[in-house]
């Protein structure tokens, strides 16, 4: 990870030099509307109940029921980081104590700018963020902005914003964002489908089909969004694939929901999604194979100017399959 440390020195003190024009380069006041944010953060003047934890993997969430789609597992992410793309900088501490918190609007570094200009400020009148009037410039705050980055150095500045921008003060990033909005989607394992199904015996070498009894949350496609001040992140999990687990060492992986069992099918195997024993299940536990069976879900996640992608998996509720074998009655 890059030092900027003693680059925000040099950015700071060029910052300082340039007088208060007050929103002079356009940075946005961010909206007033938002979701506060929870979880394990001290929060910075401004932040109010920011103790957000956003940053744990959506399969910790417990579905509603346990029955259909089982328990979650596993979830992608992990801890938040910060770049910069300018000059191929790359990634960068999220909080630096000369610049202040990581903006990725605009990949620049806030902090509040101490002391704040006086109510009768001349420099006021320049300023084209803040309000006009004393009462509506004291529900937010100054901010100086350093922009990392050869070229950038007149980019930050002194300005003026209602809320604090994304990232300020340790608030949650858009990644863990879509986080958040995955455990909202409560996705579920397979409702795993099978034929021969509960009750019926199956034979050795006889073709098995398996299906995803498909809603919403089996299968998706599913849509939810995030929000903390000055950014929401909208998130849509689709299903990669289904790993079936047989119960006899052997496996089948799924990328479609596989298609339900009629009648009028007869012998044939599953044109996507089906299976071949070779031996009975008569030395398993209830005379049954156990199918297990793993969701993954991609989830593509948009907002605060980034998009990326997360991977989290979910189990299902086992089903049992009953396999016999045929015997050969002679006759005399």
């Amino acid at each position: 990870m890059l030092n900027l440390r003693g680059r925000g020195v040099l950015l700071a003190v060029a910052a300082a030099a340039v007088p208060l024009h007050l929103g002079l380069f356009a940075a946005p006041a961010f909206a007033e509307d938002g979701d506060k944010p929870s979880g394990g953060v001290t929060c910075p003047e401004l932040v109010p109940d920011c103790d957000i934890n956003a940053s744990g993997g959506g399969g910790q969430d417990k579905p509603d029921t346990p029955k259909p789609g089982g328990k979650p597992s596993g979830g992608g992410g992990g801890s938040a980081k910060c770049y910069i793309e300018w000059d191929d900088i790359g990634e960068v501490p999220c909080y630096d104590e000369d610049m202040g918190w990581f903006n990725p609007d605009g990949q620049c570094y806030w902090e509040i700018l101490e002391p704040q200009p006086a109510k009768d400020a001349a420099d006021w009148e320049w300023g084209t963020a803040a309000p006009d009037s004393d009462a509506e410039r004291a529900k937010g705050k100054v901010y100086n902005v350093t922009c990392p980055g050869a070229g950038r150095e007149l980019m930050g500045g002194n300005t003026w914003s209602l809320n604090p921008p994304p990232g300020f003060g340790g608030g949650p990033t858009a990644e863990e964002l879509a986080q958040e909005a995955i455990k909202k989607m409560r996705l579920l394992g397979a409702d795993i489908r099978t034929a021969p199904g509960a009750g019926k015996t199956g034979l050795v070498g006889m073709p098995v089909w398996i299906w995803n009894n498909k809603t919403l949350r089996t299968w998706g496609p599913v849509t939810d969004s995030a929000s903390a001040p000055g950014i929401t992140v909208t998130a849509t999990a689709t299903v990669k694939k289904i790993e079936y687990v047989m119960g006899d060492g052997g496996t089948e992986v799924c990328t479609t929901a596989g298609t339900p069992y009629e009648k009028r099918f007869g012998g044939r195997p599953s044109p996507d999604c089906g299976y071949l024993y070779t031996k009975t299940s008569a030395s398993q536990p209830d005379n049954a194979f156990t199918v297990k069976a793993t969701t993954t879900w991609v989830v593509h996640w948009v907002g605060g100017g980034q998009e990326g992608d997360i991977t989290t998996t979910r189990e299902a509720e086992p089903v049992q399959i009953t396999i016999g074998e045929a015997q050969a009655v002679a006759k005399p």
